[in-house]
């Protein structure tokens, strides 16, 4: 070990006083960069608010735009038409949310002018907050009165 510490020390300062003055700068180990890409983060397109019809006859027909390939059966919404029931809730219905508040699977009465957003989520990851309830499908609508 010593060994290796005075070889050390000897190749330092042969390196050092061959050729070498204190008027340079010292040598630095760094890599130099060919080329540099840089690259712009994409931003996911957000589609503006869909049409509310506010002269339709029931919720479902006004934000029929919002719906996707729901279905409305006995008053409530099938939104996942591919299972037959949620494995959690053994219900196939969508719950319905408005301004925060469950409200539960029946169609809620809302005036369609108040209405200034609608969500419909689907995936597990979105209707996690909901949970068990909301393993069918969620929609969440927030009215002018809520703001």
């Amino acid at each position: 070990m010593r060994q290796a510490l005075l070889l050390l020390v000897f190749f330092a300062v042969i390196g050092t006083s061959k050729g070498q003055s204190n008027t340079q700068e010292p040598v630095r180990d760094t890599i130099a960069l060919k080329e540099v890409k840089v690259t712009k983060v994409k931003k996911k397109k957000v589609k503006a608010n869909a049409y509310i019809d506010v002269n339709a006859s029931t919720l479902f027909q006004a934000i029929r735009a919002h719906m996707g390939n729901a279905r409305l059966v006995n008053n409530k919404v099938i939104l996942l038409a591919d299972r037959r029931y949620a494995p959690t809730t053994g219900s196939p219905y969508a719950i319905w949310v408005v301004d925060g508040a469950i409200i539960g699977e029946e169609l809620p009465a809302l005036d369609f002018n108040s209405i200034t957003k609608v969500r419909v989520l689907k995936t597990i990851i979105e209707t996690e907050p909901y949970g068990f309830r909301g393993a069918s499908g969620v929609i969440e609508i927030t009215t002018s009165r809520a703001q």
